[in-house]
């Protein structure tokens, strides 16, 4: 899956994850090392343990053999007894404590030399043994100390509490047996000059070298106790007489070497010396044990702290992060189902939809834009709806004119071919009257009667002629009345094409609108289009309708100039009619001149005849006119009546889109 696919609240716990893992690596090597130093202490804890034992052999096996060899008063079978079990304790605790770790020296050979040392009753075979189980003794305490860490401690205190304890104490008191061993060959009488060299080296040693060690061990222990251990008074005790019985003895041997002739009086004494020492040296070595064993648990203890701090710490920031997680993803779940709400209330036309932003986050800023957007989106839609129940108004008024417009028309039309047809009539008449005053001259005879038929024939002319002046002069102002109409209707086309101006505007802004929101605005972006085509559709048609409407003004003035020329005419033959009259009465009045006058009359007649073909001409014109004003008044019906139809659509497509909330309205 790609990451772009992912939901955002996927990403937020993956990023707060990534944000965790190196907080969480920290803690766990922080842990790893609290625990693997805990481990190492209690491994040094157990080498501790392990040497305990060991520690009271190299005390107890020394005092056995001043019991077996020097025959001193003591508890023989205790001391028997004791180490028996000191050395069970020690094979049983090192098999716990590290059992899979190869010993240097073996339980069996330590166990072997302890039995030659209890059975044997060869003073030389017991020495022997002695000197090998306390040398094996001494290996086994370094290797100890080595495989349980103790040697590689870093603390400081503990480096040379270890250093004394393992190192130095048990190399003291197994020089303490070496330099017993040697006095005793003095009561045997084998007290060689190479015996008495490696006496002389090692009285030396445990003086100069060992003893000495020791005390600057402790002595830069002391330097540390001043600032951090409760019990130094203790240590000091332990160290002055270790100090103190070491040296004695080591003064005392050199005596020995000094002063041979008297050796077998003070050997006794040396021996209980050294016993003394020896018992100095493991009291010394216990305490630095349990100095030690203190100074471990404490560390441990530390460690545990600080582990149980570290893991604690842990838990915490997990938990912290997680409600982190949990609080903003709650305020995101909220912010996408508010976002979702709307986007379905959109998807079912409803523009009504009001954002509660909740946060101030980039999520709330995104609700908010998308809130204001909406508002110019209802705002937008209600503008469209106003305008374009103004559309449909003013088609509707556009429509109803038109109509009216058409039924004058088409009375106009209906006069106008009436007033064709009388002058048709009255052409005919002239004709007639033509033939007749040619028949004057003939039938003078009949003068007088056709003189009063003229008359009355007259008299008919002039009231035709006062009706077509009447009739002329309605058309003129009908005429005019449509070029006054035309202007109306040519302003209310304008006041559509104003309009459908404004839509097209409306539509561009909202495409933009639907362009700068992204998917959110597609749908809204069609409806945009559709607006948009609609209006240009619209602004075609008020220019077909404009061009009709020119073409009706062109032809109602050339219609308005026609009648007038036609007026003039009628006029004309209205004097003619007049001077008719005067000519009928003269002809009434001197009938005998009718055959003189008569063929001045058929003349005139001829003229009349034209005027009345010239009368006639231009009625058909006019009614040609009247009948192209018709149809243009049609035309211009039936393109309103289109936008009527494309103002419908408009007011249809528009009701589908919900800009207010009734239920807020009808509680207003």
């Amino acid at each position: 899956m790609s990451l772009k696919n992912l939901r955002i609240t996927t990403k937020l716990t993956i990023s707060v994850a990534a944000f965790l893992l190196p907080l969480g690596i920290l803690f766990y090597s922080i842990i790893s090392s609290s625990y693997a130093s805990i481990k190492k202490d209690r491994i040094e804890l157990s080498g501790i343990e392990v040497l305990r034992p060991a520690i009271s052999l190299m005390q107890i096996i020394p005092q056995y053999v001043r019991f077996t060899v020097d025959l001193d008063p003591g508890d023989l079978e205790f001391s028997k007894q004791y180490t028996s079990d000191l050395l069970d304790e020690l094979n049983e605790k090192y098999t716990k404590y590290f059992g899979d770790e190869t010993l240097i020296v073996s339980m069996k050979s330590l166990s072997e030399n302890w039995e030659h040392l209890e059975n044997t009753k060869i003073k030389e075979t017991i020495l022997w043994a002695y000197k090998v189980i306390m040398e094996d003794i001494y290996n086994l305490i370094i290797y100890v100390g080595d495989i349980s860490g103790l040697v590689t401690d870093s603390e400081l205190e503990s480096a040379y509490l270890i250093a004394a304890a393992i190192h130095e104490l048990p190399q003291a008191q197994n020089r303490l047996v070496t330099i017993g061993n040697l006095l005793r060959t003095i009561e045997t009488g084998a007290f060689t000059q190479k015996r008495k060299e490696e006496f002389k080296l090692n009285v030396e040693l445990l003086m100069h070298s060992d003893n000495v060690r020791i005390r600057s061990r402790f002595d830069k222990i002391k330097t540390l106790n001043s600032r951090n251990i409760e019990n130094l008074d203790t240590f000091e005790l332990l160290l002055k007489t270790c100090y103190d019985r070491m040296e004695y003895f080591a003064k005392s041997a050199e005596y020995i070497i000094d002063n041979t002739e008297n050796n077998m009086q003070i050997i006794p004494a040396l021996y209980e010396t050294s016993s003394h020492a020896n018992n100095a040296a493991y009291r010394l070595q216990v305490a630095s044990f349990e100095r030690l064993e203190s100074l471990i648990s404490n560390r441990i203890n530390s460690y545990i702290r600080h582990f149980s701090i570290s893991l604690t710490t842990a838990l915490l920031a997990i938990i912290l992060a997680f409600l982190f997680i949990i609080i903003t993803v709650h305020y995101l779940h909220i912010s996408t189902q508010t976002i979702g709400i709307v986007f379905q209330k959109l998807d079912n036309n409803d523009l009504t939809s009001r954002i509660e932003v909740v946060t101030s986050d980039e999520m709330g800023e995104l609700m908010k834009a998308l809130g204001a957007f909406l508002n110019k989106l209802n705002t937008a839609f209600s503008s469209f709806t106003e305008n374009a129940n103004m559309v449909s108004t003013a088609v509707i008024d556009l429509s109803t004119s038109a109509k009216e417009i058409t039924t004058t028309a088409n009375k106009q039309s209906t006069s106008v071919g009436e007033i064709v047809s009388t002058m048709e009539n009255n052409r005919n008449i002239s004709v007639q009257a033509a033939k007749k005053t040619e028949e004057v001259a003939v039938i003078a005879a009949h003068t007088q009667e056709l003189s009063r038929k003229g008359a009355s024939l007259r008299d008919a002319n002039e009231n035709m002629m006062k009706e077509i002046k009447l009739q002329n002069a309605k058309i003129i102002e009908n005429i005019k009345n449509l070029a006054d109409i035309l202007s109306s209707i040519n302003e209310t086309v304008h006041l559509i094409n104003v309009i459908a101006d404004k839509t097209k505007l409306i539509a561009f802004n909202a495409a933009l609108e639907a362009a700068s929101s992204g998917e959110a605005g597609t749908r809204f972006s069609v409806v945009a289009g559709e607006i948009r085509r609609f209006a240009d559709n619209v602004v075609d048609s008020v220019s077909e309708i404009k061009e009709k409407i020119t073409e009706l003004q062109d032809a109602s003035q050339i219609l308005v100039t026609e009648a007038d020329n036609g007026s003039r005419t009628i006029d004309e033959g209205f004097n003619r009619i007049v001077e008719q009259k005067k000519v009928f009465e003269n002809i009434v009045e001197a009938s005998e001149n009718v055959a003189v006058h008569s063929m001045h009359i058929s003349s005139i007649s001829k003229q009349q005849e034209l005027a009345s073909a010239q009368i006639f001409t231009a009625l058909k014109e006019i009614s040609g006119s009247v009948n192209q004003f018709v149809s243009a008044t049609s035309m211009a019906s039936s393109a309103i009546d289109k936008l009527n139809n494309m103002s419908v659509v408009l007011k249809e497509t528009l009701s589908k889109y919900k800009t207010t909330d009734k239920e807020i309205l009808n509680a207003e």
